[in-house]
């Protein structure tokens, strides 16, 4: 089902819509793919993806972090994130995987710009937040490529980073003042990976992780003082800590790290496990979601979500203080028992 390219785009403008909160609060917008979509990809299929038991079109078993961040910092969400987007479809795509046209986050911005042509007379801008959070399915796109040894690790690295910098920038040039951006997930611990690549991945995380710090590093410092915040939200560095501690799992109730929620979905491409997730009949669903990390083969569960929602609330309030904030295993378990993240999901959010 090839949707055309002009439907895609205007469910990516009424996707925008903005939820939650008062009329008169500040915006979290967020340009992403699954992690942050919050039923978009749902809309632009028509209901087909994802089916139950994913939760109210989100790519997990309840509210994604983005929702969970929101609510915490007392904002409202306009989120054009949708699953399977690449930074930019002219350099890796998962349109064909798919079937439809799917809006990259270079596609999200762009929409933005055009329907708010007036942003940096916007009032709000100067608490409203941009979220960038891209670059799973790019690798996902390129992992074919680089397996065959068409593009080098370096090539794919550098290409992607460059156009995430970009990005950026466009966002500050749109007005935004305040900016969060994502680095690599740690890919290779999924139960995705399990099925092969897994060192291609480890490798590839590790060096654009690297690339990713340095040139985020560099543009940070070239914005000019009173800009605004910059954050950088480590999810690379999240999962590594929280899937490589049994004793976050154990505060956070999560029992097995290793096998997904949903079984029985074909994981050798990404689209091959859309495809099956299309077909779910709920047989393969584990008795209780929350105490698996991952829901199905290559996205986590509401606990993972929600924490990493309170994790980066704690990230941008240090930012906003000028201090920092790290992901160790103190820290974190500290967070979970200060919110009682181990407990089961209040679901605080309006869908």
């Amino acid at each position: 089902m090839r949707l055309p390219a002009a439907l895609s785009t205007a469910l990516l403008v009424l996707g925008g819509a903005v939820l939650g909160a008062d009329q008169g609060s500040p915006t979290l917008y967020v340009f992403g793919d699954s992690p942050s979509d919050t039923g978009m990809l749902q809309r632009l299929t028509l209901g087909l993806l994802p089916p139950p038991p994913y939760w109210n079109g989100r790519f997990s078993s309840g509210p994604v972090w983005s929702e969970y961040l929101a609510s915490l910092l007392g904002y409202k969400l306009s989120s054009r994130a949708i699953a399977g987007a690449t930074s930019d479809n002219q350099m890796f795509s998962l349109g064909e995987a798919f079937g439809i046209n799917l809006p990259s986050t270079q596609d999200q911005i762009n929409t933005f710009r055009l329907t708010n042509l007036l942003y940096k007379t916007e009032p709000s801008r100067e608490h409203d937040i941009a979220v960038l959070e891209v670059g799973s399915n790019d690798y996902l796109a390129a992992m074919g490529r680089l397996q065959q040894g068409e593009m080098s690790t370096d090539e794919f690295c550098s290409t992607l980073v460059s156009t995430v910098v970009g990005q950026l920038g466009q966002l500050r040039e749109m007005g935004f003042q305040n900016i969060m951006v994502t680095n690599m997930p740690a890919i290779q611990l999924t139960p995705m990976a399990q099925g092969g690549g897994r060192d291609t991945a480890r490798a590839m995380v590790a060096q654009y992780n690297q690339l990713f710090a340095e040139r985020t590093t560099a543009w940070a410092a070239q914005t000019p003082p009173g800009s605004g915040v910059f954050v950088v939200g480590d999810i690379g560095g999240f999962v590594e800590a929280t899937l490589g501690s049994t004793a976050i799992a154990g505060a956070l109730g999560i029992a097995n790290t290793t096998s997904p929620c949903v079984a029985g979905l074909d994981t050798s491409s990404l689209g091959a496990l859309m495809r099956s997730a299309a077909s779910l009949d709920g047989d393969g669903t584990c008795d209780d979601p929350s105490t698996h990390y991952f829901f199905d083969a290559l996205h986590p569960g509401e606990r993972v979500h929600r924490l990493f929602g309170y994790y980066s609330r704690e990230l941008i309030e240090a930012a906003r203080a000028n201090a920092t904030y790290s992901t160790s295993e103190a820290g974190v378990i500290a967070l979970v028992e200060k919110y009682k993240l181990g407990t089961p999901v209040p679901k605080p959010v309006r869908t």
